[in-house]
């Protein structure tokens, strides 16, 4: 009796994406696909180019703990160990937040307000992967950038993708809460994607969030707002006169937090909320005018 012949390509990408449409992944074939295509070694394209390809028992071994591990919802991004963000592909850990699109709308809020070749050093609190500083950098060659992070392992991927994208000679990387750290009108500009979601928020999100991403970086606390006091109060104090900044907010926060910045000092001007591609909140831009 001869032995069955080796299974090929196209039977396990429609193998795996049945396996993963019955674990109610989402897009589970465009999962299969990146899954096994990382497996091998190859772009997702190529699997394309060689459906008829047999497999060895080597190939499936790669394959079969990967699979697993998608199937439990573990985002393909942390499977992959990358992710792009504004064109740039980034290294990414479960020790830090994946890169979403709407974060992007940061980086094209600061480059609507800087020139390429302006000098200026800007921070990047609660940087994550390092993902805005470095998009921003590599955009701006003239600027320099603190980043910070409660999480030294955090820090850790940041860095790693400033050295990737060769800015790291331009950044300072310092395991800190928040600005307290910073010198008096040190700063040109301040970006910060800080956690923002209230304890009771947490429970709500896609489990493919809650149960991989690191909580430090989603919760901020009972209500989910505690960062932003914190924040606008040291900007005032580490911003330059003219300078920005720009806070991620959850869509229902940011009109409160642009109307808490206007009452807080008359020295804020130009305060403005910009919406997501989703035509969500997202973001508060206000600029300090400290008074002569």
């Amino acid at each position: 009796m001869s032995a069955a012949p080796p299974p090929c390509l196209r039977d396990i990408l429609s193998k795996s994406s049945a396996y993963l449409e019955q674990r109610k992944i989402d897009s589970p074939r465009l999962s299969a696909e990146l899954v096994v295509a990382h497996a091998l070694g190859l772009e997702r394209l190529d699997l394309y180019l060689d459906l008829d390809r047999p497999l060895t028992e080597q190939d499936l071994s790669k394959i079969r703990p990967l699979l697993a591990r998608r199937g439990t919802g573990e985002p393909m991004a942390y499977i992959l160990g990358r992710k792009e963000f504004y064109g740039l592909k980034l290294v990414v850990t479960k020790d830090v937040l994946i890169p979403r699109p709407d974060t992007e709308l940061c980086v094209d809020a600061v480059l609507g307000l800087y020139q390429p070749d302006r000098p200026l050093l800007f921070a990047d609190v609660a940087t994550g992967s390092g993902a805005i500083a470095v998009a921003l950098l590599v955009h701006l060659p003239a600027a320099r950038c603190i980043v910070t992070d409660i999480s030294a392992r955090a820090l850790t991927v940041a860095v790693k993708n400033c050295e990737a994208h060769g800015v790291r000679d331009r950044v300072l990387s310092t395991q800190a809460d928040l600005l307290t750290h910073l010198a008096p009108a040190a700063l040109d500009l301040i970006v910060a994607n800080p956690p923002y979601l209230a304890e009771s928020e947490f429970s709500r999100i896609s489990k493919e969030v809650a149960d991989f991403e690191p909580r430090i970086a989603l919760v901020a606390g009972v209500r989910g707002d505690e960062y932003f006091d914190p924040l606008v109060e040291q900007a005032m104090a580490v911003l330059k006169s003219g300078g920005h900044l720009l806070l991620e907010t959850g869509a229902t926060q940011a009109e409160k937090l642009a109307g808490d910045i206007r009452s807080r000092s008359e020295q804020w001007s130009d305060i403005k909320v910009l919406k997501d591609y989703a035509g969500l909140n997202r973001y508060v831009q206000a600029r300090w005018c400290p008074l002569r």
